[in-house]
């Protein structure tokens, strides 16, 4: 009779333990980006696990269709073109693929990195994002910031929510937190040298890619 008491006490203190863990994981959401800034993938490395906001409706001028690049010319927003359409939820947005976005997008990354210490490194991992037809925005931008993840090693778990939710519980709420009408307003959080920076500022939270491309995957 001891032994089950004992092996009893064994089994509470484990799911105790395994529960406060559980309430203490550190858990964000955020929404869906192309090439998201860098301060966003920064965020998300600090995460315990990683929720996907799938239910949310679709806001113009914001980063779910758009990223801040430098170029030669300054700054620069890829804009990647959707249908219009009554349609609202994030999901179900298409891609409008009358428009040559991908190579027009492609060709102005490459003039603008194409000198920069990585872009030679790690172009082959975007091209063929760029060389195919996606239709849905959702879709090309997730399969896009699983590659992200695999490139800056990040290694927490991520998932899809399934259904809206105002403020999630105990989760930190970033889904419209990184702006571009924000961008020069948050942090700085990362530095290093631009590859256009002896003719500009330096430009805080530009997309992932623009440090990628100069500095390499670490931060």
């Amino acid at each position: 009779m001891n032994d089950f008491f004992i092996i009893l006490y064994y089994i509470k203190r484990y799911f105790c333990i395994k529960i406060d863990y559980i309430l203490k994981m550190l858990q964000k959401i955020f929404s869906i980006a192309y090439f998201p800034p860098i301060d966003y993938l920064l965020e998300m490395k600090k995460a315990d696990s990683v929720f996907i906001e799938a239910f949310e409706n679709y806001q113009k001028q914001t980063y779910r269709n758009r990223a801040t690049i430098l170029t030669g010319n300054g700054l620069y927003d890829l804009i990647i073109p959707v249908v219009r359409s009554s349609v609202k939820l994030i999901k179900e947005i298409q891609i409008d693929n009358s428009v040559a976005w991908q190579r027009n997008h492609w060709k102005t990354i490459e003039s603008a990195y194409n000198n920069s210490p990585f872009f030679l490194y790690y172009r082959d991992f975007f091209e063929p994002l760029f060389q195919k037809k996606q239709t849905f925005l959702f879709d090309f931008n997730m399969e896009l910031l699983h590659l992200l993840r695999l490139i800056f090693l990040i290694n927490n778990s991520i998932s899809l929510t399934d259904k809206f939710d105002i403020v999630p519980k105990n989760t930190e709420n970033f889904r419209d937190y990184f702006l571009p009408k924000n961008r020069i307003f948050r942090p700085k959080r990362v530095d290093y040298q631009q590859i256009f920076g002896d003719r500009y500022n330096f430009a805080e939270n530009l997309a992932c890619i623009d440090y990628l491309f100069t500095k390499g995957r670490d931060f």
